[in-house]
């Protein structure tokens, strides 16, 4: 595709995709799991919908996995700098409809902060950001995880079914079940690296990883699969199509 191509999409006013996501450790599959998640699921939705995606913006905010070896984390006044560079250069040719795929909510601060000062300059900037790993009602968590408890978590699910599905060659552990339990503080439960909860009341708290996890995975049991990830990736792509057919009325 040349710059004449990309004009004429231009004029057709589309809704345009950014997907997002991170490098940076996943327990026993690729550090790689996040952008490539994102990427693969801006490419289901850009066919369905036939809207334009940007290449992945492959790095993030992580800076609570630096510990492990691989991990490459940008400071958030960094990512906020390339979000609104790039914003900006699609501003320049009116694209005012934009939708983050991101599959790293250590990047949502970042988004946040520099839509927000976008749109004091442009108030047709119109954006909005579907989280993959949010994106998944608790019906469907029960139905698509029905003989156990919610597994979400770092390093577990649901990426851990997806990146079994789409990149098995990227997965160096390959047990049927995953034995966990999340960690305890003085009856406090310790939800991830920024919740916690102590009598159904939540709170925040700065962890690192290493703080709470030796193998760079945090959550409860699970057992992922190649065919749970399949049902996932299909239900996730869904909910992200339904939710940008109804907020932008279409394309």
């Amino acid at each position: 595709m040349n710059w004449k191509d990309i004009e004429e999409i231009f004029k057709e006013n589309k809704i345009i995709l950014i997907p997002m996501g991170s490098m940076e450790q996943h327990g026993s599959h690729s550090i790689n799991g996040d952008f490539l998640a994102a990427t693969k699921i801006a490419e289901i939705i850009s066919e369905e919908l036939e809207l334009p995606y940007l290449p992945t913006l492959p790095f993030g905010n992580s800076s609570y996995f630096l510990e492990y070896p691989g991990t490459i984390s940008l400071r958030e006044e960094t990512i906020s700098a390339v979000i609104k560079d790039v914003l900006n250069s699609l501003l320049k040719h009116n694209q005012y409809k934009i939708v983050f795929v991101n599959g790293h909510a250590g990047n949502n601060s970042a988004i946040n902060t520099s839509v927000r000062d976008l749109r004091k300059d442009y108030e047709n900037l119109n954006v909005i950001t579907v989280n993959l790993w949010q994106s998944l009602s608790v019906d469907q968590k029960n139905e698509l995880y029905s003989e156990q408890h919610d597994p979400s978590g770092h390093g577990a699910e649901p990426l851990s079914s997806i990146m079994r599905f789409l990149y098995p060659d990227y997965i160096d552990d390959f047990k049927d079940n995953y034995k966990a339990t999340k960690k305890t503080l003085n009856d406090i439960k310790v939800v991830n690296l920024n919740d916690a909860i102590h009598n159904d009341i939540n709170f925040k708290v700065y962890f690192d990883m290493d703080d709470i996890s030796n193998s760079g995975r945090y959550s409860q049991s699970f057992t992922p699969s190649k065919e749970r990830g399949e049902k996932i990736l299909e239900v996730i792509s869904k909910n992200i199509i339904e939710i940008i057919k109804k907020y932008y009325g279409g394309n």
